[in-house]
């Protein structure tokens, strides 16, 4: 039995999730506090059968399908109103109330505090009125009275001198959020982000003494959200935001150097990134292409140091500097290496060699190279 001592990895428990406006970056929706999130995908065999008992001759994969189905516990009023393309405001109507004591049978309103507004639905201002002190039945209450928006009078009810009237009647509020859901759902299109937690039988270390080893990311460019706009008033279970869709392909924006033509573009669902708290184990290397690094006098280049990872693929470093370091011996006069592998050449051509190494997680990976500093073309 053939045994290798890769760790296994396993992935549970979502530690945040956010969509994020395709053109501008922004991000639109945040949380961690998700209860459930899962990624799924689909297809549609497309079995060709032929010959002899008609067997399976190729399958042709089509009708891709790839969906989003998070659910966080925190309530989100963008988030719901995004799911059917809606559109959310400030300055909505919210019910208030004011105290009158009447000196006549009319009945007004100080509106300086605000002028009486219709409630979303309605064409007309209206009110309800109560009198303070006194019981208030449906019957009483119940009955809307409608308001002069400019003078606040409240028409057809008939009051009595000396008495005090609760009025309730909505007015602006700038505060006040508005969600407006049509008929016609479009849901919005955003890049969603969500991060996960990757774990292992082994304990990692300086970063975390558990056996949390990274983070896998799940990358929708284009998830079309699902709809999913409903609000629980459960007396028992709280209501939840869904972040739910399907992923969509899209045009690229730039043009891609591959040469493929289809899936060369923007034709892409989904990207699962994992990110480990320690990859020095994915690092097997260094290397430079060629060996060797020619500089003309008087001139600068990069040691273009690349690390060899496990699969072979060769990577460029984000930084020459972090984690590294040059020694120059030999070097002509005038000729100097920097702490980030730069090489500045002096007047004097000649060979020289630079020993390279790299702090990959307390093992040093080590590479010897030669440099060139030729004589300028004149």
């Amino acid at each position: 039995m053939i045994r290798f001592t890769d760790p296994r990895l396993y992935v549970k428990g979502t530690c945040a999730a956010m969509l994020t406006d395709k053109s501008t970056g922004d991000i639109k929706y945040w949380s961690d506090k998700f209860q459930t999130g899962n990624i799924t995908t689909s297809l549609t065999e497309g079995e060709i059968r032929a010959g002899l008992g008609n067997g399976i001759a190729a399958i042709i994969p089509s009708d891709s399908d790839l969906q989003v189905e998070f659910t966080a516990a925190d309530f989100s009023l963008w988030a719901k109103v995004a799911q059917v393309g809606g559109t959310l405001n400030y300055n909505a109507p919210t019910m208030t109330c004011q105290v009158v004591e009447t000196t006549s049978t009319s009945l007004a309103l100080d509106v300086s505090k605000g002028a009486p507004v219709a409630q979303l639905g309605f064409s007309q201002v209206r009110c309800y009125v109560q009198e303070v002190g006194k019981a208030a039945p449906v019957g009483v209450y119940g009955t809307a009275y409608p308001i002069d928006a400019d003078t606040g009078e409240v028409k057809d009810f008939v009051a009595k001198a000396g008495m005090k009237y609760k009025v309730w009647y909505c007015v602006n509020n700038a505060f006040a959020q508005v969600a407006t859901i049509s008929s016609f759902f479009d849901p919005a299109v955003y890049h969603f982000t969500a991060v996960l937690a990757v774990y292992a039988n082994k304990t990692t270390g300086e970063k975390n003494s558990g056996t949390r080893v990274g983070w896998l990311y799940v990358i929708v460019p284009s998830l079309k959200l699902g709809g999913n706009a409903g609000v629980v008033g459960d007396q028992t279970n709280n209501d939840t935001t869904s972040v739910s869709g399907r992923a969509v392909t899209s045009d690229a924006d730039v043009v891609s150097e591959l040469c493929e033509g289809c899936n060369s573009g923007g034709n892409v669902y989904a990207y699962y990134v994992y990110v480990p708290d320690d990859g020095a184990d994915a690092i097997q290397g260094l290397a430079v292409v060629g060996g060797t690094v020619s500089v003309a006098t008087s001139a600068t280049a990069q040691i273009p140091v690349r690390f060899v990872m496990r699969n072979g693929e060769l990577v460029i470093p984000a930084s020459y500097s972090e984690g590294f370091t040059y020694d120059a011996s030999g070097a002509p006069e005038g000729t100097t290496v920097s702490d980030a592998g730069l090489i500045t050449a002096g007047a004097t051509a000649g060979d020289f060699d630079v020993a390279v190494t790299y702090d990959n997680g307390g093992e040093d990976l080590k590479l010897s190279i030669t440099a060139s500093v030729t004589a300028s073309t004149p």
